[in-house]
């Protein structure tokens, strides 16, 4: 007797937290309302046309946690005459409670125009735009009322365990709380599309986690029959040089370190693992012949890193940000204070040149370089409105022609202007031509 007990409280327990989420919808719908100062911001806000905020409430939240309770205690299937049984959903009830008899006549009238609406083609998505009549037409509390006294329905739809069945039988005041939770959505006005969901393209049931990105499988797939099939090559290719051919049956064991193969299954383990990590690669080119000690020597030689400044020249032309450099007393390099802008000619002129070659020019060849680099650059023309950061720095406005006295670095022009010099940003400005 005691074990029963405990067993009806916990179900008693599982249905009133279906009671806590529509009471939780239905306090968002009134909030929404409280907004209103009259009866016609009260329609307003009640209209999906004129504020979709109350299709959303309504789907997200109202639709659900009313989905869920219908759906609670369904048998899982239910007898049809053409196909012996169909899977059962709370549209199945709805369905089931607007027969001809069973129900008021403006609810069948709902039930037909829901079912000739051509873009709902689930049922979830048919359920939630009954839903939507209902508060259009003031009907919600009443439907829920006519389901529950509609005991025939309930024992041929639902299990014993059943909100509907529970509330009927064992625990009456369930039923009374869900038609006291409903009955301010009757004194609300409501003007709700019933294809707000197929409109708006809300997603159906509740919101799920995204999957974690994943590398394409059948490119996995490719390359590892592509190294499996590279290995058994290879070992055959051994076999013919005087090597006694590998059994078809073994395992193929791991190519030989330094071999062509080698470098080939290093350069696509990336694709194969579906890792972003990088890994060291060999260094391709002709290949001496030699004794093998040779070959482990050259193998066991560290790889030169690359020399500072190297390969990231083009970024630093564009703002790309990166380690900071300093100039020759140790103080950081100053940037320009924007990198939004677009390059000026100049750049693109020194990108389609390419890389600048690697060549020491002596002090003498450098000063004598740099009056034809300023006679080149004349003129600037502010592209936007700069005031100066600092003394050294000069102010300007757009479309204001400025003078190039020199360049001081790829991100900074020493210019004047009726007789006051600063610094510019080169982002700020254009050459003018």
């Amino acid at each position: 007797m005691a074990e029963a007990q405990s067993g009806t409280g916990q179900l008693q327990e599982q249905k009133k937290g279906l009671l806590i989420a529509v009471s939780a919808s239905v306090d968002k719908i009134i909030s929404h309302f409280g907004a209103a100062r009259n009866l016609v911001q009260k329609a307003q806000l009640g209209d999906s046309r004129l504020s979709p905020d109350v299709g959303h409430l309504v789907l997200t939240t109202l639709c659900p946690a009313l989905h869920a309770l219908v759906a609670d205690g369904l048998k899982p299937f239910q007898k049809d005459l053409i196909t012996g049984q169909r899977r059962s959903s709370p549209w199945s009830v709805v369905e089931a409670s607007v027969k001809p008899g069973s129900s008021t006549h403006s609810l069948g009238t709902l039930y037909s125009q829901v079912t000739h609406l051509a873009p709902l083609s689930s049922s979830r998505s048919r359920f939630h735009a009954f839903i939507l009549g209902l508060l259009n037409t003031k009907q919600l509390e009443l439907w829920f009322s006519s389901l529950q006294e509609d005991a025939g329905l309930l024992s041929l739809l639902y299990l014993p365990t059943g909100f509907f069945s529970l509330a009927r039988s064992g625990c009456p005041s369930l039923s009374t709380e869900l038609l006291l939770l409903l009955q301010p959505l009757s004194v609300l006005t409501f003007h709700l599309d019933l294809l707000f969901e197929h409109h708006h393209h809300l997603p159906l049931g509740p919101p799920q986690a995204p999957a974690p990105p994943a590398s394409p499988p059948a490119l996995q797939q490719t390359v590892q029959a592509m190294l499996h099939w590279g290995g058994r090559l290879a070992q055959s290719l051994r076999g013919a040089s005087g090597e006694t051919p590998p059994d078809p049956s073994a395992p193929s064991s791991p190519p030989i370190p330094g071999s062509w193969w080698e470098q080939l299954t290093q350069a696509s383990r990336v694709y194969a693992s579906g890792g972003t990590k990088g890994f060291p690669l060999p260094r391709w080119g002709s290949r001496r012949h030699g004794t093998a000690a040779e070959g482990a020597q050259e193998r066991s030689l560290p790889t030169k890193e690359a020399a500072p400044g190297r390969g990231v020249w083009l970024g630093r032309l564009f703002g790309v940000p990166g380690g900071l450099t300093e100039t020759e007393s140790g103080a950081p390099k100053s940037r320009r204070p924007s990198s939004w802008l677009p390059p000026t000619v100049n750049v693109l002129a020194l990108v389609k040149r390419g890389a600048p070659p690697e060549t020491f020019s002596s002090p003498e060849e450098l000063e004598a370089s740099a009056p034809s680099m300023v006679q080149t650059h004349r003129a600037v023309r502010a592209l936007c409105d700069h005031t100066a950061a600092g003394p050294d720095q000069l102010s300007f406005r757009r479309g204001e022609v400025l003078q190039v006295i020199t360049t001081v670095d790829e991100d900074w022009l020493r210019c004047g202007r009726d007789g006051v010099e600063g610094l510019v940003p080169v982002g700020y400005t254009s050459l003018v031509l």
